[in-house]
């Protein structure tokens, strides 16, 4: 399933092991395009999504549901 953001996000920024890195963010912005994948979950989130996006601030992020209902629209 293919989800589109809707609502700009500032999120923490995660080293390769799901640990936030201090002071460091991003954004996820209106427009991008992620993947959902219910196989993965690095950090314990109940959705995990992958960036198709090149310049993205994440290759991946994880969410509780309401996040996800908030902030994103399914398009596929």
């Amino acid at each position: 399933m293919r989800y589109k953001c809707i609502k700009e996000m500032c999120l923490p920024k995660c080293d390769g092991d799901g640990f936030e890195i201090p002071n460091e963010y991003g954004f996820v912005t209106v427009g991008s395009i992620w993947e959902r994948d219910d196989e993965i979950s690095f950090i314990g989130g109940d959705v995990h999504l992958d960036s198709l996006n090149d310049d993205s601030d994440f290759g991946w992020l994880e969410m509780p549901f309401e996040e996800l209902k908030e902030n994103f629209v399914l398009i596929e």
